[in-house]
């Protein structure tokens, strides 16, 4: 049996050769240089990992595993597959904040990390959508101020909208409106009379009643 270069040699007590894997020996400037790099939350790339390897003159791999044990880096752990009841819960909350959708997952069983519910949000795009949507995006695609569609148009019930679930408070012009492109796409055939079309953005006004990309 062939044994690669950075590995020890031994032998068992039949006779045969045992490889087993070098120990490395981390001192606490080692440590403090691999502390250094996964400082930030998130994982740093692959290119300043691998020039560290090559600084302490050890395998790429150690060095993400050295972060482990000295717990600067979290394990990624590969959640499970959304289910259809997850995703729909996932689409009518989302316009609120990840923590009130992970709290709104686990009242009905389900166990989802914040981070977990951020990536799928923006994959489905809901977090473009959850930005464009507000009621002031809305107003200037319209061409009319932002308290038009507030107050007379969503207060009045003629445009189908919910409440983001932000924390800004009343100063701050109190939780935003979130407009779904479905809503826009209602309220435009139902209430052609009130619009000023002359005023609206051409462009977008296609898009949405064609079903194309979302605002």
């Amino acid at each position: 049996m062939q044994c690669n270069a950075a590995l020890n040699i031994d032998f068992n007590p039949e006779g045969q050769k045992r490889c087993k894997p070098r120990k490395y020996v981390f001192t606490e400037h080692m440590d403090n240089l691999i502390r250094d790099l996964y400082r930030n939350k998130y994982s740093p790339c692959h290119g300043r990992v691998a020039k560290l390897a090559v600084q302490l003159n050890i395998p790429r791999w150690m060095v993400s595993r050295r972060a482990l044990e000295i717990n600067v880096l979290e394990p990624h752990i590969k959640e499970p597959e959304w289910t259809k009841q997850e995703l729909h819960i996932l689409e009518l909350n989302a316009l609120r904040t990840p923590v009130v959708i992970q709290r709104k997952l686990k009242l009905l069983g389900y166990h989802r990390s914040i981070y977990g519910i951020m990536l799928k949000r923006k994959r489905l795009r809901l977090t473009s959508q959850q930005i464009k949507g507000s009621a002031r995006a809305v107003a200037e695609c319209f061409g009319v101020d932002a308290s038009t569609v507030a107050d007379q148009w969503i207060r009045k019930g003629l445009l189908k909208a919910t409440r983001r679930g932000t924390a800004r408070t009343a100063q701050q012009g109190g939780d935003e409106w979130f407009i779904k492109e479905r809503d826009i796409r209602e309220f435009i055939i139902d209430n052609v009379g009130i619009i000023d079309f002359r005023k609206v953005d051409k462009f977008w006004l296609v898009n949405v009643l064609t079903g194309g990309k979302s605002l």
